[in-house]
């Protein structure tokens, strides 16, 4: 308000305060300055920074001006860029810290595990080629990069965790859209309803992610490659979520789901309002194994992008149920003359997360408040016949009580009992509601609904019973679901049985939940013949502060198929505990059974372990298959072992390094390379030309001047075999220092003497070449010849000269020198 001093209130003018943007004029009278709302925060860039492109970690020249890429959540299969071609670096965040990298796939075949974590881009290219050899990685999730050990020779993509938010990990779209706000968009926090996005992650416990490839700059001035807005409003069309901003500014979320149970119409008239007519609109069928979901892939590979000792693994092991197999015979026999294992691909497979069960509760409370009579004390027993609107001829039978005292403490009974025949249907059923309330806080109610329908196609059978209780916080529900279909004229018949079991207890910090599920079902149509049942035993504390959950998990899966395909039969057991997202054990049991009419009859057992320890899973088990004959046994361990009853005595043991075993009896053995300590041979067999033995010698540092000589090598006579004939290879190794102030050259030169004198046996020349021509430089080398006869012995030699290119005669070193004859053979 602005006016006058001492004026009244009245003569006070409004002065408009919050947002504008920039003032402009259309004419030479008029300006024009808008009035800008919360959502003009959210037009801030999201890539807001770029690479200089001056080499190292900010990428080569051809990078200039380009935005970095942004990766926040999980992000399965990313390509991002290699910023440098030299140390072969990839960045897939540039705005500061990230949780991970989890794997680093060449034609979609991983790489393993990272043989190095380091934290910045000086530290991942200071690793050299021993530390990092090729076919290898390393990760810096400090500054979102990795780094190949080789030059890959196809398509190199990356599943990671992105951006974090002060060392607090960020892979759910709440907590994400919270942290943009307040970092991208500089909204402050105490105007964004963090509450509202908490309860949206509870609503979607699943993890989100998102990756924005590095792009060119907008051409346009001010404009923006990707808003904070846009980022978040198609996340939010993702998750059925929404966000906005209320009246007071303050930036609040949701979803678009029903949140309240539906309230319940009886025709029976014994609930309000009063219902006169119920009709059903012609529905499709019944859906049948429908899943929906995904886990987004983003990028994508051709057939000519998927390595083909990738495409052998999924062809050659048992993917699944019903596969078409041809030829499995021929299969089975190349099998046994080229070993590959067919189930290894099923062990070395990391477990599934299982889920924690997640009761409805409050259902049966609902239901059986409408047991409840207006009055305050009511018995009422009505019995009777009518013919209803549509004609229906109705027999029923009704009880209701009601006793209320000083409306908190009330107690509602109502049973009904009905017939129902019309022209093409006859129904009946029995409902049993009851409730009793304490106040708002504590009540108890069971449920027990009885339904039989039929008509000329159709008949069903279905009994549901449910009992809950509520005491504030804590609640607790006991159901059971029978029900028998058959439809379609017989074609089609169901039988199922859906009991659960559980309490919770929820307050504003942690939800404590424990719940056990049982599914049986029996299923017969058309096309396939179907029973399974499913056992889930499950624990859990959620953490409303941390967003974090411990369970503990226990799901017992058995399932049984028969179909034109053929018969299988599976069994899975399943254990699971998890300390948060990214630590934690399991154990599978998994059985499973083939018989197919292509010819593939199959029968596999799994045992698997796995520890998850900061993202990173191990797996481990045993795997038996017998497929057409072919038995097939493998163990994936790091060590085995078989022992004496006692545990005291080693009989056999088996790590990464060696096999022990005490004693061995082989009738045939083929040793392609051994070291025996001590031998005992009754009989020995030595073919021509078998017997080797390797020989070395070292040199001393050697000075050579420029466009001069040196020896750097000379050796005795060395035995070959016997003394008598051989034959064999020698090899020198060394290294050539350049000291003086230009590139430089030489020759090397090889010498052996058989006894009659030296003879050049090879020479080859080496060069160095500097990058200014003036800089200290070291090459290393090698040269190599074949020797025969009964003995030899070695010189080498180096001449300085102008033998290269730019080269200039100067002094030099030969270092490191190192002599071995091997493969002598007699």
């Amino acid at each position: 308000m602005w006016g006058e001093y001492g004026a009244p209130l009245s003569s006070y003018k409004p002065i408009p305060a919050g947002r504008t943007g920039a003032l402009n004029s259309d004419t030479v009278t008029k300006t024009v300055i808008p009035i800008l709302g919360p959502d003009a925060e959210l037009k801030k860039e999201v890539l807001k920074a770029s690479y200089a492109g001056t080499g190292a970690a900010e990428g080569q020249e051809g990078y200039k001006g380009q935005l970095k890429p942004f990766t926040v959540g999980l992000c399965e299969n990313i390509e991002p860029p290699q910023i440098d071609t030299v140390y072969l670096v990839h960045q897939y965040h540039g705005y500061g810290p990230t949780e991970d990298v989890v794997a680093v796939y060449e034609n979609a075949l991983t790489l393993g595990p990272a043989r190095h974590t380091v934290a910045s881009y000086e530290q991942l290219i200071g690793l050299t080629a021993e530390q990092l050899p090729s076919g290898t990685w390393a990760k810096a999730p400090a500054v979102g990069m990795y780094r190949l050990g080789g030059q890959a020779i196809g398509k190199v993509t990356a599943d990671v965790i992105g951006a974090m938010d002060n060392q607090r990990p960020l892979r759910k779209f709440g907590e994400i859209a919270v942290w943009m706000l307040r970092e991208f968009a500089g909204v402050p926090l105490d105007m964004i309803d963090v509450d509202s996005a908490d309860k949206l992650d509870r609503d979607f416990p699943h993890t989100w992610g998102n990756y924005l490839d590095s792009t060119d700059k907008p051409d346009t001035e001010g404009a923006v490659a990707r808003s904070v807005g846009d980022f978040l409003r198609d996340a939010s069309s993702q998750l059925a979520a929404y966000f906005y901003a209320d009246e007071n500014g303050i930036w609040r979320f949701g979803r678009n789901v029903a949140s309240k149970a539906p309230v319940m119409l009886q025709q029976g008239r014994t609930t309000y309002p009063v219902v006169t007519n119920i009709t059903q609109p012609a529905a499709s069928p019944r859906a049948h194994k429908v899943r929906v979901g995904g886990r987004r892939c983003f990028s994508t590979h051709t057939d000519r992008e998927i390595s083909s000792a990738l495409k052998d693994a999924v062809e050659e092991a048992v993917v699944g149920v019903g596969e078409k197999v041809d030829d499995v015979q021929d299969d089975v026999n190349d099998i046994r003359k080229n070993f590959r294992s067919l189930v290894l691909p099923a062990l070395v497979e990391p477990l599934a997360d299982l889920e924690a069960t997640k009761l409805q509760y409050g259902a049966a409370l609902i239901k059986a408040s409408t047991a409840l009579h207006k009055d305050n004390l009511v018995a009422i027993r009505a019995l009777g016949t009518r013919i209803d609107e549509n004609g229906n001829k109705v027999a029923e039978d009704l009880l209701q009580l009601t006793s209320r005292f000083d409306e908190k403490i009330e107690a509602g009974f109502l049973e009904v009992s009905r017939t129902i025949a019309g022209l093409d249907f006859a129904a009946v059923e029995d409902i049993t509601l009851a409730i009793a309330n304490y106040g708002e806080t504590v009540s108890a109610a069971f449920t027990d609904e009885r339904k039989l329908w039929v008509d000329a196609d159709t008949a069903i059978s279905e009994s549901l019973e449910e009992f809950e209780a509520r005491v504030g916080d804590a609640e607790g529900k006991i159901s059971e679901l029978e029900r028998i279909i058959i439809d379609e004229g017989g074609d089609t018949a169901l039988a199922e049985r859906i009991e659960e079991l559980g309490v919770k207890i929820e307050d504003e910090t942690e939800a404590r939940e424990a719940a056990i599920e049982t599914v049986e079902r029996a299923y017969i149509d058309a096309d396939e013949v179907v029973a399974e049942s499913v056992t889930t035993l499950s624990s859990s504390i959620f953490d409303e502060t941390t967003g974090n959950s411990v369970m503990s998990i226990i799901k017992a899966n058995a399932k049984t198929q028969v179909d034109d395909n053929g018969a299988r039969a599976e069994q899975i057991n399943a254990i699971n505990t998890k300390l948060n997202p990214l630590n934690g054990a399991s154990y599978e049991q998994n059985v499973k059974l083939i018989s197919d009419i292509n010819g593939l009859m199959s029968s596999q057992v799994t045992f698997k372990v796995q520890t998850e320890v900061n993202g990173t899973k191990v797996v481990g088990g045993l795997g038996i298959i017998n497929q057409n004959g072919y038995v097939d046994t493998a163990f994936t361990t790091d060590a085995f072992s078989i022992w004496t009853p006692d545990g005291k005595v080693p009989l056999l043991t088996l790590d990464g390094t060696a096999l022990r075993v005490n004693n061995a009896i082989m009738n045939n053995a083929v040793i392609d390379g051994a070291q025996i300590n001590n031998a005992s041979i009754n009989t020995l067999k030595v073919a021509g030309g078998a017997i080797s033995a390797n020989q070395g010698a070292d040199g001393v540092d050697t000075f050579v001047a420029a466009n001069g000589s040196a020896d750097f090598l000379t050796t005795g006579f060395m035995t070959i075999g016997d003394a008598v004939w051989g034959s064999g290879r020698v090899d020198v190794d060394f290294t050539i220092d350049a000291t003086s102030a230009y590139d430089a050259s030489c020759k090397i030169q090889l010498w052996l003497d058989y006894g009659s004198g030296f003879v050049l046996a090879k020479e080859k020349t080496f060069g160095i070449t500097t990058d200014n021509g003036n800089t200290y430089s070291r090459t290393g080398g090698d040269i190599s010849a074949i020797v025969t006869g009964s003995q030899v012995r070695v010189l080498c030699r180096v001449i300085s000269g102008t033998f290269t290119p730019r080269s200039v005669a100067r002094s030099q070193y030969i270092r490191d020198i190192s002599m071995e004859l091997i493969g002598m053979k007699r």
